[in-house]
């Protein structure tokens, strides 16, 4: 983390421009230095930057240390520290880190466009949708947030708990769609967003398709919630009727402009590797996108990809200096939202009995492949790689130590089998729906909190405190300490809705078992 000490500086002034996740944004809103007249669109990248989080400090807070939990990536640093998420024990001063970075980011932002636009238009449609966005992110790690009471210059508001959030969140988001249908008929002269978009230049038909994908990814998360499943199949049907991503060209990709890939970036300070988990059902599966994913190493005997464990105490990043890196660059786009993801969602909406929404779990199955296999360029057929029956996760052979040795218990195969228990069909579609989704480490850990798939390895070293296992990993991040800080009440009574502050305990929409 050779760059972070001077994050860490910047990390703790941010209190004293924002407060309370924000308590200044009236006035930088307001500020009479600042130009009145600022196109509301020259904001929007500052949005995008909480997507694929490609500056390096925040790539490696969202992208590293907490998002290990989704078997892409291992930070193969420990900084001289006990206190790690890998390890199931972070500090409160490390913990605060990623939700705060997202709010501030966001709001401070968000409110500015919202006052320019007078909260109308298509710069403010798209900001919509990106504040539920991000927002997902937050309420996803942590569960109750501040949200629906949360305005301009109000930021020490009370919590909504994880349903309430949702349901505002919905509603935002149909709001966001309604502006984004609209805002397809804008003409090149008038769009005002192309030149800052670095997303879909300024295409607000792609916009929509990403914004009802959303829209699919939320009901699906919500499907089995005890209450909520006619509400998320009406939504799942919604997002569908209004058209989600289906090919390659819909899938969002930062370009970048004048960032660095903040993969490239960490890796190359030697303080993140390919996590031991995504490598080793690869190589297993003989997947053809590992040379798209990973560089190759040579161990002596032949070029190989090697993972690195997750959650090793004291790990140094001389220890797994040669491990297999991302195959990346400074300017390697880095991926936001896959379509594949969209066929994904439609599959397991068969699986749920919504045969409205989708009408065959394998046909749309197969077709998340095989979108995967365009995103990342993959000359082989992908048909031959869905067809195969016999190919199982491998099992991993650490480099160094034979303690880090593991097999996953998931020895699902690839071809779809009709005839399969209902388990066994989500255990393959959310698998292969792992792979396609490389390296998104928050949606890797919604997926596995929420169904058990796939066979993540565990932290090799469990230094929990506060009941966390190896079998169920750890469900969720703490409150930020900064919110304890200055609006203490209020993400005390957050706390007490979902039965303490602690990391062992599920979300709304986690596995319960």
């Amino acid at each position: 983390m050779k760059k972070f000490r001077k994050y860490i500086v910047g990390a703790l002034l941010l209190p004293l421009f924002f407060g309370s996740c924000t308590d200044n944004f009236e006035e930088y809103n307001t500020d009479p230095n600042r130009p009145t007249t600022l196109d509301a669109a020259a904001l929007i990248p500052n949005l995008i930057d909480c997507l694929a989080s490609p500056e390096e400090n925040p790539c490696q807070r969202n992208n590293t240390f907490w998002a290990c939990f989704g078997g892409y990536v291992t930070a193969t640093h420990s900084w001289g520290r006990q206190f790690l998420y890998a390890t199931y024990n972070i500090d409160d001063e490390w913990n605060k880190w990623s939700a705060d970075w997202y709010f501030n980011t966001l709001y401070r932002n968000y409110f500015q466009i919202a006052r320019l636009t007078k909260e109308s238009g298509p710069v403010f449609s798209l900001a919509q949708l990106l504040r539920v966005n991000i927002m997902q992110y937050v309420v996803n790690m942590q569960g109750p947030l501040p949200y629906s009471q949360v305005k301009m210059g109000t930021f020490a508001v009370p919590y909504d708990d994880e349903q309430t959030a949702y349901m505002a969140m919905f509603e935002d988001l149909d709001k966001a769609i309604q502006g984004l249908k609209a805002a397809q008929d804008i003409l090149p002269d008038d769009n005002t967003v192309a030149s800052y978009d670095r997303v879909y230049n300024g295409d607000y038909s792609k916009w929509l398709k990403y914004a009802n994908t959303l829209k699919l990814r939320m009901a699906i998360r919500i499907a089995r919630v005890p209450g909520q499943e006619e509400f998320a199949h009406q939504k799942a049907l919604e997002a569908v009727q209004g058209g989600v991503m289906a090919s390659a060209s819909d899938t969002a990709w930062d370009k970048l402009d004048s960032w660095k890939n903040g993969f490239s970036t960490v890796q190359g300070w030697g303080e993140a590797r390919a996590n031991a988990s995504i490598v080793t059902y690869m190589n297993g599966y003989e997947d053809p996108r590992r040379s798209v994913y990973f560089k190759t190493i040579n161990d002596g005997a032949g070029t190989v990809y090697t993972g690195v464990r997750s959650g090793i105490a004291g790990i140094t990043s001389g220890e797994y200096a040669t491990a297999t890196k991302f195959n990346v660059s400074e300017k390697t786009p880095m991926l936001i939202f896959s379509a594949a993801e969209a066929a994904f969602l439609q599959a397991e909406a068969a699986l749920l009995g919504w045969t409205d929404v989708c009408s065959s779990a394998q046909s749309f199955y197969e077709a998340g492949i095989t979108i995967s296999f365009a995103e990342r360029e993959i000359s082989s057929s992908p048909s031959g790689y869905y067809n195969d029956g016999t190919r199982t996760p491998g099992s991993f052979t650490d480099m160094k130590n034979s303690a880090y040795n593991y097999t996953p218990k998931n020895q699902v195969t690839i071809r779809w089998d009709e005839s399969a228990s209902a388990e066994e069909k989500l255990n393959r579609l959310i698998t292969q729906k792992w792979i396609a989704n490389f390296p998104l480490g928050a949606e890797a850990w919604n997926d596995y909190r929420r169904t058990g798939y796939p066979d993540i390895f565990p932290a090799h070293d469990n230094r929990s405190t506060q009941g966390v296992t190896k079998e169920r990993g750890q469900r969720r991040l703490r409150f930020s300490l900064n919110e304890y800080e200055t609006n203490r009440a209020n993400v005390q009574a957050a706390a007490a809705m979902i039965g303490g502050d602690k990391e062992n305990i599920d979300l709304w929409w986690a596995k319960k078992n």
